[in-house]
């Protein structure tokens, strides 16, 4: 049935008016099995994958109080009047209520002006609902997809400016959040992540996410839906992350990123894809991904920060990927060539934090320290054989690179 007969239908109409009827000034509890019932619902009825919006003239346009339309489309009351519902309870932060009328809106209206902002507030509402109360979390007091938009947001984004400007508790909350070293934050985030994803929530939103980047792609042609829709899309992914689901990580990772999300959002996405990929032990496939966010993805140092940690992995999944130093030192030997890559960018960039700064001190160490270590062992056999001469060479050698890792780690050490 298409969009224009469900706005004519009395089914249509009696259907959007019974589910308000329900919802409106009542909890609805929604247990996650049904939700996601509903959902596989959703899946095998729903239409064939391409979104073509409503009936009328001309390309899609965004129209505020109105949502998706066309030229002399037609608005569709029925499928407003369910939308306010929805709208109504997400304010009051009644999230199953909002679930079941975005649930209806999807089903009732695939075709609808309103369908995007709907799955977009089935996201976030999904999100909310069975959040964690332990004390360790982020508080609920403030949606959690903001909390990671304020985490992972570049420093120019206007919004972030904007909170920040208002001083007092706000400013002073967010640049206590923001100082968080990744692995703090995915640790705030993990006690959200696991309790959504035990209870199904997750996984929903991950549907959603996949419907908009797939089904209603054509609709992030808008510039309202493309911001929004990228960053609910990166915020899936960073908490499967936290929930430890590394291969669903990398699936969303990789759907949001065939879309070309705007730069900020790419390299979070490359970045937790990359660290998925790490924790999978897949090391070739991490290193590839982190240098593709370091140098290749067309990234700017003010799109992200997460250049110089892209790095810093690359060479950790560099040397993972070999076998020992005794077996091959190619991959050390390429690992010695990122660092010379990280003073140089250091040396561009001098407000690296001290605390990556000082990550890097240490690998340079641990890298040079093995190729001594090798050499030393070179030395002590051909000592031992009675191979003076070849002795000597790697003895001599393995001087040389206690030089060379005694210069560089007080070069990295001094304020560039």
């Amino acid at each position: 049935m298409t969009n224009q007969q469900l706005s004519s239908s009395p089914r249509g109409h009696s259907a959007a008016r019974v589910a308000v009827a329900r919802c409106a000034g009542r909890g609805v509890l929604l247990s996650a099995a049904l939700l996601l019932t509903l959902l596989a619902g959703a899946c095998q009825s729903g239409p064939e994958p391409r979104y073509e919006g409503p009936a009328g003239k001309g390309r899609l346009i965004y129209k505020p109080g109105v949502g998706i339309t066309r030229e002399s489309a037609q608005l569709n009351s029925d499928e407003q009047t369910l939308f306010k519902a929805a709208d109504e309870a997400f304010s009051e932060r009644r999230w199953d209520d909002c679930v079941v009328l975005t649930l209806q809106l999807t089903q009732l209206f695939p075709e609808g002006s309103r369908v995007v902002d709907a799955l977009i507030m089935r996201i976030q509402a999904n999100l909310e609902a069975d959040r964690s109360g332990e004390p360790a979390a982020f508080s609920r007091s403030v949606q959690l997809d903001q909390w990671i938009f304020l985490y992972l947001a570049p420093d120019h984004d206007a919004r972030l400016i904007a909170l920040i400007a208002k001083g007092g508790d706000t400013r002073d909350t967010i640049v206590a959040l923001r100082e968080l070293p990744v692995q703090a934050f995915i640790d705030r985030l993990a006690p959200d992540a696991d309790t959504l994803y035990n209870s199904g929530r997750l996984n929903a939103a991950q549907y959603d996410v996949n419907i908009l980047t797939t089904y209603y792609l054509p609709t992030l042609q808008l510039r309202e839906y493309r911001q929004k829709v990228a960053e609910l899309a990166r915020d899936v992914c960073w908490l499967m992350y936290a929930s430890r689901e590394f291969s669903q990580t990398i699936a969303v990772s990789e759907d949001l990123l065939a879309v070309n999300p705007p730069p900020a959002i790419k390299a979070d996405t490359l970045f937790i894809m990359g660290s998925a990929q790490r924790r999978n032990g897949a090391a070739p496939v991490a290193a590839s991904t982190f240098g593709w966010l370091y140098r290749g993805a067309g990234l700017r140092d003010t799109d992200t920060r997460w250049r110089p940690y892209a790095l810093l992995w690359q060479i950790h999944q560099t040397l993972a990927t070999s076998k020992g130093a005794i077996y091959d030192l190619t991959y050390y030997e390429l690992a010695l060539e990122l660092i010379g890559e990280y003073e140089l960018y250091r040396y561009e960039n001098p407000n690296i934090p001290r605390v990556l700064n000082g990550e890097f001190l240490l690998l340079v160490e641990q890298v040079y320290n093995i190729m001594i270590e090798r050499d030393l062992n070179a030395a002590d056999t051909y000592s031992r054989i009675g191979e003076s001469g070849a002795a000597a060479f790697y003895e001599k050698r393995a001087l040389d690179w206690q030089e060379q890792r005694d210069k560089r780690i007080a070069g990295l050490r001094q304020d560039p």
